[in-house]
């Protein structure tokens, strides 16, 4: 004989015998729809699916109705050649290590610990993240190979993370030769474009956050000027100046030649005396350490004076100047 019942779990019982048969399916489905994170009861469908190849391996991938293009949460595992194919097990890898969490965004960790939950052609609830999702786990892991933070026994994954992104470039051109020439007639031409553009400013943001805030901030404030509210990104001209004279000429202690052969890989090409691209995009990988490493010490200067001269004074210290070659610059600066 079951044990009586008492306290809460008799409450419930007592409750839920009271309920309809449609107010128990309200009950189940409002958990169910909690269990599976979904919104409002509303589970995006998939109109299309297939598998994508990606050098040895193949990606079951989603196209959902609202054109979201999606992979199954379990491919992600298999995609970079992990053993066990699990979702949760490859999140646990990811995020638990010293190496591999320590170069995971904030932004990277929301889109993974927050799958979307789709239904498959089949009908079938299922975990999934966004196409573009995969590139950024294996920018992170590669960003972890090139600061030294992966284990050993974690180096197949830069391995297989440079295989996708290889083979994601290849089947990207291939898209993008596709449409250019007419050879796929269904394919949404103008969607194409647009997902291009996009793609352009998301890569073009990251290489105007080399540049942050403070750093700008700081030039305002001692320069004491106000910037202008309307167009906040656009700063006076001579901040160009400033630049070059304080970040790029004393880069690693080059004295200028770091900068000479920036200018030379990237000449003056408008009348107004613009350039087609930004300095620091030529610098190799050892360089862009050194380049924040650069702004970070030059924004704490500037940080620490209140004025120009301060800022000025301050800065020679720091920098000392090996040659005159500082004055090509002016005393405006």
């Amino acid at each position: 004989m079951e044990d009586e019942k008492t306290g809460r779990a008799k409450g419930g019982l007592v409750r839920a015998a009271k309920l309809t048969p449609e107010e128990r399916s309200a009950i189940a489905t409002k958990a169910a729809n909690a269990r599976w994170n979904i919104a409002d009861g509303v589970i995006p469908e998939a109109t299309h699916e297939g598998p994508l190849p990606l050098g040895d391996i193949e990606l079951s991938c989603y196209t959902l109705k609202d054109r979201r293009r999606v992979f199954h949460k379990k491919g992600l595992a298999k995609a970079l050649g992990m053993k066990s194919e699990g979702g949760n097990v490859f999140l646990r890898t990811f995020f638990n290590t010293k190496g591999l969490g320590s170069v995971v965004t904030e932004k990277l960790r929301a889109k993974l610990e927050n799958p979307i939950i789709f239904k498959t052609l089949r009908g079938d609830l299922a975990h999934g993240y966004e196409a573009t999702t995969l590139i950024d786990v294996c920018d992170a892991i590669l960003e972890a190979k090139k600061r030294e933070k992966l284990k050993p026994r974690q180096h197949f994954l830069a391995v297989q993370a440079e295989i996708i992104l290889r083979s994601a470039a290849k089947l990207g051109i291939i898209a993008l030769f596709d449409e250019a020439t007419g050879f796929i007639k269904d394919k949404r031409r103008e969607e194409y474009r647009e997902l291009f553009k996009e793609f352009i400013r998301e890569e073009h943001k990251q290489y105007e956050k080399e540049f942050y805030e403070p750093f700008f901030n700081m030039i305002y404030r001692i320069y004491n000027l106000k910037r202008n509210p309307v167009h906040k990104h656009k700063h006076p001209q001579f901040f160009a100046k400033f630049i070059r004279k304080y970040i790029y000429f004393p880069l690693i202690e080059s004295n200028g030649a770091i900068l000479e052969m920036l200018d030379e890989k990237n000449p003056i090409v408008y009348k107004s005396g613009g350039r087609k691209y930004k300095l620091f995009q030529y610098l190799a990988e050892l360089g862009m350490p050194a380049l924040r490493d650069q702004i970070s010490q030059v924004t704490g200067i500037g940080n620490s004076t209140r004025t120009k001269e301060g800022f000025q004074k301050a800065f020679k210290i720091a920098f000392p100047e090996p040659t005159n070659q500082m004055n090509l610059f002016g005393d405006d600066i």
